[in-house]
């Protein structure tokens, strides 16, 4: 501002330089409204959100689980990654209510008789465990023997830990049975899987003979202690209405009573049995649509539907029970609760439910202290009727009228299931648009009427105009906008005690930071009144200030000892690195952070099949001169980072997980500080800051760093190339910065073929950047230092393209995998709008579960905003960067068909620099709206800067800080499979990303022979590499990776024979008699198994071994 404001100065007096300051202050004065709506819009909308979550979304909460004596148990035999858990008892009568208490490390499955009860793998795969869980047993428990049984999954490296607890209740009394010794327990999988077996979950009959299996181990120091619970016990051991109640006559059902809220009460739970489709008013708006009818027909572990052809098939799987946290729907005294119930299904109808028609068993509990009380338990204060009347879900003299309701015989068992506030098909959440309405409107109008009371009352004595006590009040609720940012950031961490952060305490936080900022604005106003303007004297003159110049210069000077010049050289270094370091100070906390979490147990993960065929490719370049697998094929692909891993491998070696890795490691850490260098050379400290640590702390950086993978080294490359470019079109006259831009663009094709994709935008931005007047031709094109290199880039990436074609063996087949590489279209927008916008699973992951992206939405927006930003802008630099990730992107994502997040990973540095870009320019425009209204009117020593005073400063400093973590943490949220070193420091879950061959591997090194055949259902390469051995496997549309040797069909990275249909296999069986079969229990598994192809597991193979990503079957006359 002071530099505009000096230029119009000197040229004030000219018509052209009013002219010109016209135009700037017109400028200055829409910049000023614009932020000032902006502040207000962002006020009102966070209010509004607060609001909304506060008053109308039921806030999930956390419980401590009370497990009546039940203990942590783990097998006694064998420690496997896999436990099943087995326990028996017999019951006389069927209990009223039943109920289990669950929880383990890592995963869970439960079974009651044989049917399965519930999993936390969906809670697993979203980070949130360990947690504890409950679920209802009323409809699987028999009188007579029962079976309880639980298979626990750990994947990471420790013990498949079980603490359950079983309550049963007869006549209000419950009984407990805890796990202890009594219980049984395995981690040797053939005792699971006996010979024989019908089926493959056979063990969780109540049928199954365990006299092999030994007691539980009680476990002094389980893995996890606190694992809270995310739903109200109550839900599950207060017991369900004993009869239901129906408006007789009709095919639908109307049902409306009055609820009287006393004053002290909890949270109210509505649970809710139909037997059709039910939708819920609460005072007059509706807030649930429930449809609890059973499939038909039902697919279970066991049949529960079991009925002959010709009978009618018995109702005994049991509707299912909706509950529903209504606590923000009602209010202290009387409530109306209506209920429409529709006419049942066919589903409902096929089971025997026809006749009850409209039938419906409701309560409404609240727990106060230790005592429930069920708000609908008198029955007589309900009104139901077969027809709708006007008005009728608000009660009224007319529906006063209506009869009572006919109670009915409970017709069968009902499963509970929780709803927090979610929709899923059996269950619509519709929040009332006038209620959502009233939340955003008060709420914007309690922001606008603070504000104008602040300007109006308080602090336009202090301003000098009512339009800068306006500015000046609209700064208060920046803070408390940047606290609940973070607070909106840190609700993604599903193990954070709940309810969070949507809770009266925060709430009257943030009203705190508002008034507190309200108040040192106004001290800081009445601050700045009162001090005199001091008149500082100019600088010291030139001649002075000279004489004041560092000791360094003039020691230099003095005469020095002839041998001392090497000496006061490094001295000279020594103090220009300290400057540097004084400078930039802010990249040594990074290094110090992502140092030991990349270094960190480097070797935790198996090497999974693409990294195996990096490896493999480097173990041929040092055997025998060119990249190739096991099978001979010819691997054209990351030549550069496969001579380098080569390098590296002979002269560290070649065993184990952490040697190959490491080059990706040394990449990622060097591509850290190389990008906080070049973007300060084109920026500033700040954006280089803040683009290196979103790179740093990225959950993809973290994740590639640690893998035998070309991406690393991509992306590393592709820092260098536009850094490279950049300058050399800035010396576009000199040769040395063109030959070095334009051989480093080679060099990162090499480093990986994908890496094409920035081709396009590096010819492009290059033409665009160096147009000359007077007709915009490009300089480049008249230049033959840039031809030359330019054609030579291009010989050397076509001969590779040669290399690659001449060496691929020919195509005999065509299935889905050999679709075209290079093809324009529009088929991948979807794909990766849903990358960078979305939380999506991972596509044909390598993982033995779901895996799902981190969340870029913020990082995306900021990039979004970068690029807008710089096309407005005029500096040359944020433009070139922005069109080059625009061009890159647009050819990645129309050009090449491929799909996968690691094709976009290259392009992560320039996105986060544009994200950082933008973050900084937000920052600036609000520092420029409310630094006239904040600074003090004197100015510093030096007589160049405002002076700001101290708590301004804190304040500052302490909103930057918050949003800028808020930008880090995002992505890296939930933190429980974010990094292992971070989950080892905080105590938190953690698990393998990729399968368990290598234990795989252990278990065949002892039971393997010579002249037995392996056939995998899993990455060939893998098991090749880790057992030793793979002769044929399963290959399912996977032409793209077959290829003709010696006149038979052999997979490209193993060699292996590829086994096409269920003959092949039929013949692979009938002529060897020791096979084993090793599996993923996981994606290739499906594949093979998709649409009948294959059936799995075949007749005669017994499970010999089960990994938490694989597994081993069997079939010999001693197996």
């Amino acid at each position: 501002m002071s530099v505009i404001s000096s230029k119009i100065s000197r040229r004030d007096k000219s018509p052209q330089g009013k002219l010109e300051m016209l135009a700037v202050q017109r400028t200055r004065h829409r910049l000023a409204n614009f932020t000032l709506w902006l502040c207000l819009l962002l006020a009102c909308t966070g209010a509004s959100w607060f609001a909304f979550q506060y008053t109308l979304i039921p806030q999930q909460q956390t419980y401590v689980p009370q497990w009546h004596g039940a203990h942590w148990i783990e097998p006694a035999d064998a420690s496997a990654p896999v436990a099943y858990y087995h326990y028996m008892t017999n019951f006389n009568t069927v209990p009223d209510n039943a109920f289990v208490l669950i929880t383990a490390n890592q995963v869970f499955r439960l079974f009651a008789n044989g049917i399965f009860i519930g999993a936390n793998t969906q809670d697993f795969d979203h980070g949130e465990a360990p947690r504890s869980y409950m679920f209802d047993l009323d409809s699987v428990l028999q009188a007579g023997v029962n079976a309880f049984s639980i298979r626990v999954v750990d994947a990471d490296q420790k013990h498949p830990q079980l603490r359950a607890s079983i309550g049963l209740s007869w006549g209000g009394q419950t009984h407990y049975i805890g796990s202890d010794a009594s219980w049984q327990a395995t981690g040797r999988t053939m005792l699971a899987h006996a010979r024989g077996a019908p089926k493959p979950y056979s063990w969780t009959l109540n049928t199954f003979d365990t006299t092999s299996w030994q007691p539980a181990h009680l476990v002094s120091r389980p893995q996890y202690t606190d694992a809270l619970l995310t739903v109200d016990p109550i839900v599950y051991t207060h017991p369900l209405p004993s009869h239901w109640l129906s408006a007789e006559g009709g095919q639908e059902g109307y049902f409306v009573r009055q609820l009287d809220v006393p004053e002290q009460t909890g949270g109210i739970l509505l649970r809710l049995i139909a037997t059709g489709q039910a939708n819920v008013f609460i005072n007059g708006h509706q807030y649930m649509q429930w449809d609890g009818q059973p499939p038909v027909p039902q697919q279970t572990l066991t049949t529960i539907l079991d009925a002959a052809d010709d009978e009618p098939v018995v109702y005994r799987t049991g509707l299912i029970t909706g509950v529903y946290d209504i606590t923000p729907y009602l209010h202290k005294g009387h409530n109306t609760l209506a209920i429409h119930v529709l006419a049942p299904g066919n589903s409902t109808a096929k089971v025997g439910l026809d006749p009850l028609k409209n039938a419906i068993a409701v309560d409404v509990l609240t727990q106060t202290g230790s005592t429930v009380s069920n708000l609908t338990a008198q029955d007589t204060k309900w009104r139901v009727s077969t027809q709708a009347v006007p008005n009728w879900i608000s009660g009224g003299s007319t529906v006063a009228q209506w009869s009572n309701p006919s109670p009915i015989g409970r017709p069968g068992a009902s499963m509970s299931y929780y709803l927090p506030d979610n929709s899923t098909p059996r269950n619509v959440i519709s929040l009332p648009p006038i209620l959502v309405a009233k939340a955003i409107i008060y709420s914007s109008l309690a922001i606008l009427a603070f504000w104008l009371l602040l300007a109006l009352l308080v602090l336009q004595p202090y301003y000098p105009s009512r339009k800068a006590a306006f500015e000046a009040a609209s700064l208060v609720f920046l803070p408390a906008l940047a606290l609940e940012a973070l607070l909106i950031v840190l609700a993604r961490e599903p193990l954070l005690p709940q309810p969070f952060p949507y809770t009266t305490v925060w709430g009257c936080i943030l009203l705190a930071l508002v008034g507190a900022s309200a108040l040192g604005l106004w001290l800081n106003a009445r601050y700045r009144q009162q001090r005199t303007p001091i008149t500082e004297t100019q600088p010291t003159n030139v001649g002075d200030d000279h004489m004041q110049q560092p000791v360094v210069t003039s020691t230099l000077a003095v005469a020095r000892p002839p041998h001392s010049w090497q000496r006061q050289q490094l001295l000279v270094w020594r103090q220009q690195l300290f400057a540097w370091l004084r400078q930039n100070w802010g990249l040594i906390p990074i290094m110090a952070l992502i140092i030991p979490m990349s270094i960190y147990s480097i070797g935790y993960e198996p090497f999974w099949q693409d990294e195996l065929s990096s490896y493999n490719a480097a173990r041929n370049i040092m055997l025998h001169g060119f990249p190739a697998f096991p099978s001979g094929f010819i691997y054209p692909k990351g030549e550069l980072y496969s001579y380098l891993l080569a390098a590296f491998m002979f002269i560290f070696g070649t065993t184990g997980q952490v040697v190959p890795r490491i080059v990706s490691l040394i990449e990622y850490l060097v591509s850290i500080p190389l990008l906080y260098i070049f973007t300060q050379r084109l920026f500033n400290r700040k954006i280089a800051w803040l683009a290196a640590a979103m790179l740093a702390f990225s959950p993809y950086a973290l994740n590639w760093s640690r893998q035998t993978r070309m991406y690393e080294q991509a992306q590393f490359m592709v820092i260098v190339v536009v850094y490279m470019l950049y300058r050399a079109i800035e010396q576009r006259e000199k040769k040395r910065p063109v030959y070095l831009a334009i051989a480093c663009l080679v060099l990162a094709y090499l480093s990986h073929e994908e890496n094409f994709i920035i081709l396009p935008a590096a010819l492009i931005c290059t033409l665009l950047a160096t147009r000359e007047a007077p007709y915009g031709m490009p300089y480049i094109l008249r230049k033959k230092h840039w031809w030359i290199p330019a054609l030579t880039a291009c010989a050397l990436i076509i001969i590779q393209l040669l290399a690659v074609f001449w060496t691929h063996p020919p195509t005999f087949a065509t299935d889905q995998s050999r679709r075209p590489q290079i093809q324009p279209g529009f088929d991948n927008v979807p794909y990766y709008f849903s990358l960078l916008f979305k939380q999506i699973a991972i596509k044909d992951n390598a993982a033995p579960w779901l895996l799902t992206q981190p969340w870029l939405i913020i990082n995306s927006l900021l990039a979004v905003l970068g690029i807008v930003l710089a096309f407005i802008h005029k500096d040359r630099r944020p433009r070139f960067y922005a069109l080059f990730l625009v061009i890159a992107s647009v050819t990645l994502i129309m050009v090449f068909t491929m799909q996968a997040d690691r094709y976009y990973y290259p392009l992560l540095p320039i996105y986060y620099i544009l994200g950082a870009y933008a973050f900084w320019n937000v920052l600036s425009l609000l520092w420029r709206f409310a630094r006239p209204h904040l600074v003090l009117n004197t100015f510093s020593g030096n007589g160049r800067r405002p002076d700001v005073s101290l708590p301004i400063r804190i304040t500052l400093g302490t909103i930057i800080a918050i949003l800028a973590f808020s930008v880090l943490v995002f992505p890296a949220l939930p933190l429980s499979n974010y990094n292992l070193l971070v989950s080892r420091t905080l105590g938190l879950s953690y698990r393998h990303h990729f399968a368990d061959y290598d234990n795989v591997s252990n278990y065949m090194k002892g039971h393997l022979k010579k002249g037995d055949t392996v056939v995998t259902i899993a990455p060939a390469v893998s098991v090749l590499y880790y057992v030793g051995q793979a002769d044929y496997y399963f290959s399912i549309d996977r032409a793209l990776f077959l290829i003709e040797q010696n006149g038979k069909i052999v997979e490209t990275t193993s060699g292996s024979s590829p086994l096409l249909n269920p003959k092949d296999f039929q013949n692979v069986l009938a002529t060897h008699n020791r096979v084993w079969l090793i599996t993923d229990n996981g994606g290739y598994q499906g594949g093979v198994t998709k649409l009948g192809r294959f059936t799995f597991p075949p007749a005669d193979f017994r499970m010999v071994y089960e990994g938490y990503g694989s597994a081993v079957y069997f079939r010999g006359s001693d197996g």
